[in-house]
């Protein structure tokens, strides 16, 4: 979820929250996943301890996250955050290196396009990425992620099988295959440059009505390193919609990633509401679920959660029963 994410995104949002009631981050040392897949309402079984990563509002290792650390009272494994191509700034090493000294991975996902353009833009298109006309942005990053030294995880064209950003099939003139070579050939600039510690975590969005199959979408296994999923419990905020546990917000996604690859999977962004506003729902019960979900699915790599006032109040301290919630859970 960009923090200029176009309403688009709400409207096919809100349709797939209608319809997934009933269906239900990865790090390079991740446990394998069970062979045996559970699919929705089949309750998982025991895995490993999992990572736990957050998205502040501000700079990446500011204020906000510091405050956030402080009232959980120990440091996430990731700190993720949002750069624009369209920006056309580096790599940035300070930002970083913030994030790296509080003992946390950063994850960066780099969005190709201009925030202030819309989702009908062409400037970075997945066809002129491909065609390697941005090579040399590309190589500078890569350049400066290798100088970085320490792994960064890189989250480029997320969320490609929704309908709401111009990497998406169908959306400013992007097809799959468009989507597809553009992820390559970004991975193999890198290559070329020796940044191997860059780790390129393919997510996409949780499946809905009229999103595109991912298997469309998905660069294949020898280009991509983790894979993430994101998804958020709309809660009935958006008409039609109902409120969802976790679980039941990620299963379908987890289980078409499942016919892709065996790579676990970081839900590399999710949140909920307080409550829907009829007062049903229960958001610290809704943490402690997914803690649990999270501890039990052997699918699941980590967790990012969406620590940010935008649609809805996602913060984990919207109130201090969900902030309790969550640092018992994750300290349990």
């Amino acid at each position: 979820m960009s923090r200029s994410r176009p309403v688009a995104r709400l409207v096919a949002l809100l349709t797939a929250a209608v319809l997934t009631a009933t269906l239900a981050a990865v790090v390079l040392a991740a446990p394998a996943p069970a062979k045996g897949k559970p699919g929705p309402g089949t309750p998982p079984t025991p895995s490993t301890a999992k990572r736990v990563g957050v998205s502040t509002e501000g700079a990446p290792g500011g204020a906000e996250l510091q405050q956030l650390v402080s009232q959980l009272g120990r440091v996430p494994d990731e700190v993720m955050w949002f750069v624009a191509w369209g920006l056309q700034t580096g790599f940035p090493a300070e930002d970083a290196a913030r994030v790296r000294s509080l003992g946390a991975t950063p994850v960066i996902t780099w969005e190709p396009w201009d925030t202030a353009q819309g989702a009908d833009q062409t400037t970075y298109s997945m066809r002129s990425i491909a065609a390697g006309q941005h090579d040399a942005y590309v190589r500078g990053w890569a350049r400066a992620v290798r100088g970085f030294a320490t792994p960064v995880v890189i989250r480029f064209a997320h969320e490609s099988n929704g309908t709401w950003y111009p990497w998406s099939p169908g959306v400013a003139g992007t097809t799959a295959a468009d989507a597809v070579a553009a992820w390559r050939r970004v991975r193999e600039v890198f290559r070329k440059e020796r940044a191997t510690n860059a780790v390129f975590r393919w997510s996409p969005n949780v499946p809905f009505p009229g999103s595109t199959p991912m298997a469309q979408v998905w660069p294949g296994s020898s280009y991509v390193d983790q894979v993430g999923l994101d998804g958020y419990n709309w809660a009935g905020h958006l008409s039609g919609t109902t409120w969802l546990r976790f679980y039941d917000v990620v299963a379908q996604g987890l289980s078409e990633l499942g016919t892709l690859t065996s790579l676990p999977v970081h839900v590399s962004e999710t949140a909920t509401p307080e409550a829907a506003p009829d007062g049903t729902g229960d958001k610290a019960a809704w943490i402690r679920d997914m803690f649990t979900t999270l501890r039990a699915d052997p699918r699941l790599a980590g967790v990012t959660w969406f620590h940010h006032r935008k649609e809805l109040d996602w913060r984990i301290d919207s109130s201090p029963t969900a902030l309790e919630a969550f640092r018992t859970s994750w300290a349990g």
